[in-house]
């Protein structure tokens, strides 16, 4: 089966080699759940009385790779098909999920916690990403997707809503390094019910047009 998408020559070979080498987001999944839980904290909404579970994962670079980078990472489930890819999303949380539960009995952080914990990463929000400052700043074209490749490359042309929306697709083909992913529960309420944030409604639509979000 072809890859989804192929890689520039600023994507070093033995970075390309192993993420082409890659046949289905079940190989990703196996390399995530080898990593190790770094850190976990309820975060606070920057607005709202609003709370979620945080962790921080270290799975090292070739599974931080084959997560958000390769042809069968999660950004490609989303290129797939939306649904496929809040599919992925959901499968994988899942798969992390007892040993991130773990992480907070073994550290002392209580039933309470845990029991949030639990009910956040449940939330229809609930996403495993990279950290925001992991995109580095460069005029280059990494990944070698049609679709982001013609808008990132049209991205000074059209409307000014148009350009604005294209210039996703500019970070978008990038294929930021690094050694941690993320994984953030849906908001909570005081009562515990999820919040879901309106401003979000259309990301899983974003990643699959523009490889951002």
């Amino acid at each position: 089966m072809h890859p989804l998408w192929g890689f520039s020559q600023f994507v070093a070979t033995t970075r390309r080699d192993k993420m082409l080498a890659l046949t289905s987001f079940d190989e990703v999944i196996a390399q995530l759940t080898k990593g190790s839980i770094e850190g976990f904290k309820l975060e606070s909404h920057s607005t709202f009385e609003y709370q979620r579970i945080f962790f921080r994962i270290d799975v090292g670079k070739t599974a931080y790779d084959a997560f958000f980078n390769s042809p069968v990472g999660i950004r490609a489930q989303y290129c797939m098909d939306v649904e496929n890819g809040l599919k992925q999303n959901r499968r994988l949380i899942e798969a992390l999920r007892p040993w991130c539960l773990k992480a907070i009995r073994d550290n002392g952080g209580g039933s309470h916690l845990e029991e949030q914990a639990s009910i956040s990463l449940s939330g229809r929000d609930a996403k495993v990403w990279v950290n925001d400052k992991d995109w580095p700043h460069l005029e280059e074209i990494h990944i070698n997707y049609a679709p982001w490749v013609t808008k990132a490359k049209n991205a000074r042309q059209g409307t000014m809503s148009e350009r604005a929306a294209r210039t996703y697709a500019e970070t978008g083909v990038l294929a930021p390094e690094n050694t941690h992913i993320e994984l953030k529960g849906g908001w909570l309420t005081m009562d515990n019910l999820e919040w879901r944030d309106p401003g979000k409604a259309q990301r899983a639509e974003g990643i699959r047009d523009y490889g951002f979000a």
